[in-house]
């Protein structure tokens, strides 16, 4: 079968669900809402660390005779005359006190025994409870890196089996896992079981991330395959925003931890709503299924059409295609945008993460940097559909990565406490979260138009398993802070503007969304073709407008 046919096939496929559904309808806007709203529990357990360790001030605890004296009176007694013992970075406090055990001299330090918390904000943290601090602090960003780890290995093992065993039994099982795991965490006795269930969370986590997009980016056609994917990544600042709301109410971490587990409990209901993809089904051949799903699909939309007719004229015109992990580098079309797509994944992981964690940092109200800089993300990602649809995806990521990273850099020229509130720190923060909603939507789009349906969930789950292998680098950035409290936005604007200067590489998506390997590459070499006749009448992927 050769390049032009194959291309007909994927637009056949495209026109078989536009005129038996429609591009967007009552069924389609119901998947899609059910789709969104999963982005809650994800951004939920992804972003909590920011609150369940967040910055605290520690110091030595009190014992014997000095119990009766208050906390500033103890502070002032210990405080080593040595400044450089002081430990400043995500936490601040002294690892080492004063020697006052000793009756001969107060000179000299020893090592805190124990530590007390500043407990005004919060009651109980993760870091208070397992003492995270000093020696120990890097067990914290070891508590967000086996979660990303987790994220990672979720999206590439559950991406794989979405394309294998569908994507609607993958979703629900990834959905219940994810809840279930998380309000168990809550009741973690010690510091290391909490890092494992957190680590069987976010497989979950991972998987519910890939499968919910693709099943989005599936379900519909037309402009609204522009339109609803971008609109799908909102609920995940909101979410933030509300994590922020919960957990300025409850300020000890195993109540909110049961409270973000619990309510992704509700989730698990969505098996009632969420039916299989169809053009899942009709690209691996199970063609009854499809039918029914269709048929209840026009139903809602109410749409009247020979769906079996359609269906049947699609197979005796199509060939199957069985595609494996492999072929994501197999041919020359998909080797160097699939190179491209990863390492700017991985850039992405880095500067996405870190700078949402960062974000505790850039103002003394916690709560406050958090919901706002989350609640930035709502205009961008309004913003990111116009623009997409107006300038096209590659402009669009390329100026929302600079905008980020120039932001992100200006922020080092206002100190921290210098203005009431942080302001300036703050209005950058919220125009850099910004670029980056109008950056990921369209950077998801974006990744999911450039692989075949036979291949989607498996290259978006590689794109993803990239991003959570930068995830895993986020936390070390932010303790940069303990070098220089420069360092952090140094290398998350740094990065970013790296990122835009990749997405100048890639290649700008057709308008046939492809569903084979073959029709990547013979959409190619077809646009080549035409290119070099302008007089060609010959209909592509590239001249039927479908977003």
């Amino acid at each position: 079968m050769n390049n032009y046919q194959e291309h007909e096939n994927t637009l056949s496929k495209d026109n078989i669900l536009t005129s038996t559904i429609g591009d967007f309808g009552k069924w389609q806007l119901k998947i899609s809402i059910l789709m969104a709203l999963v982005k809650f529990p994800i951004a939920w357990f992804q972003m909590s660390i920011v609150f369940l360790a967040p910055p605290l001030t520690f110091w030595c605890q009190k014992w014997g005779s000095f119990e009766n004296i208050t906390d500033a009176e103890w502070r002032n007694l210990i405080q080593p005359d040595d400044k450089s013992s002081k430990y400043i970075g995500i936490n601040t406090g002294y690892c080492h006190m004063k020697n006052i055990i000793s009756n001969e001299t107060s000179k000299g330090t020893i090592q805190c025994p124990n530590y007390s918390y500043d407990e005004s904000t919060f009651s109980s943290t993760i870091t208070s409870e397992w003492d995270l601090v000093c020696e120990r602090q890097k067990l914290m960003d070891l508590s967000q890196i086996t979660l990303m780890m987790g994220v990672l290995l979720g999206n590439i093992i559950f991406g794989i089996l979405a394309d294998k065993k569908g994507r609607q039994k993958i979703l629900i099982i990834c959905l219940f896992s994810q809840a279930l795991l998380g309000f168990i965490a809550s009741f973690a006795t010690s510091f290391w079981l909490f890092i494992l269930l957190r680590f069987c969370l976010a497989l979950a986590n991972g998987g519910t991330m890939v499968t919910s997009f693709v099943i989005c980016i599936e379900v519909v056609g037309g402009k609204w395959r522009t339109v609803v994917p971008v609109l799908y990544q909102i609920p995940f600042g909101i979410g933030n925003a509300l994590l922020s709301g919960f957990a300025f109410y409850i300020r000890d971490w195993r109540s909110l931890h049961i409270l973000i587990g619990g309510l992704s409990m509700i989730y698990i209901a969505m098996y009632r709503f969420v039916p299989e993809s169809p053009r899942w089904l009709l690209t691996v051949g199970r063609q009854e299924e499809a039918i029914a799903v269709m048929t209840n699909a026009a139903e809602e939309n109410g749409v009247k059409v020979s769906i079996e007719d359609s269906v049947r004229t699609l197979i005796n015109t199509s060939r199957s295609s069985n595609n494996s992990l492999k072929d994501l580098f197999s041919t020359a079309a998909l080797r160097p945008r699939c190179l491209l797509l990863f390492l700017n994944w991985f850039l992405a992981g880095i500067t996405f993460y870190a700078f949402l964690q960062y974000a505790g940092h850039i103002s003394q109200n916690l709560f406050l940097a958090v919901a706002l800089g989350s609640l930035s993300s709502l205009p961008g990602t309004i913003i990111c559909v116009f623009l997409i649809g107006r300038y096209g995806r590659k402009p669009t990521i390329i100026y929302s990565f600079v905008l980020t990273g120039l932001c992100s850099l200006l922020i080092l020229f206002f100190p921290k406490d210098s203005y009431i509130l942080d302001w300036p720190r703050v209005a950058l923060m919220g125009l850099a979260t910004i670029g980056l909603s109008i950056s990921i939507p369209a950077m998801y789009l974006f990744t999911g138009e450039l692989f075949p349906t036979t291949l989607r969930n498996s290259g978006i789950g590689m794109s993803m398993m990239f991003s959570r292998l930068g995830s895993m680098i986020a936390p070390l950035v932010v303790s940069l802070l303990d070098t220089a409290r420069f360092l952090p936005l140094l290398v998350i604007g740094g990065v970013t503007l790296l990122q835009a200067a990749l997405v100048v590489l890639l290649p700008e998506v057709g308008r046939g969304l492809p569903d084979t390997v073959q029709d990547v590459e013979g959409g190619e070499v077809v646009m080549e073709q035409k290119d070099c006749n302008k007089e060609s009448t010959r209909v592509t992927a590239k001249d039927i407008v479908v977003y």
